[in-house]
């Protein structure tokens, strides 16, 4: 069975915006988010700008050999995500400004 996630980046970031879980399954969980934001944000138009998430799930202990597929939901501007082969999914919002946003002009020189 496959998980939903509803995440709010916003919830995983310090006051400077970077990642403040320090270690552990949580500061892994919040890189496959980041990775999720930056490819969606800086290959709007899936044209291989950026190289695709690999799914983080491990169904029967063997890890899974999708790669994550996603938009942004023009209606709310949350990034929908889901692994084709899992299909683990979920919604990202609060990414917007964020170190990963790379829709942001400036973004390119971070």
């Amino acid at each position: 069975m496959s998980n939903t996630w509803v995440v709010d980046l916003r919830h995983y970031l310090n006051e400077n915006g970077a990642i403040e879980i320090p270690s552990g399954p949580g500061l892994r969980l919040a890189q496959h988010i980041v990775a999720i934001v930056q490819e969606t944000t800086g290959d709007p138009y899936d044209e291989g700008l950026f190289p695709k998430v690999p799914c983080r799930r491990r169904p029967n202990r063997k890890p899974c050999t999708g790669e994550i597929a996603s938009f942004i939901n023009p209606d709310n501007q949350h990034i929908i995500w889901v692994c084709p082969i899992c299909e683990d999914n979920g919604l990202i919002s609060g990414w917007q400004g964020t170190l990963w946003d790379l829709t942001r002009e400036d973004a390119i020189e971070h």
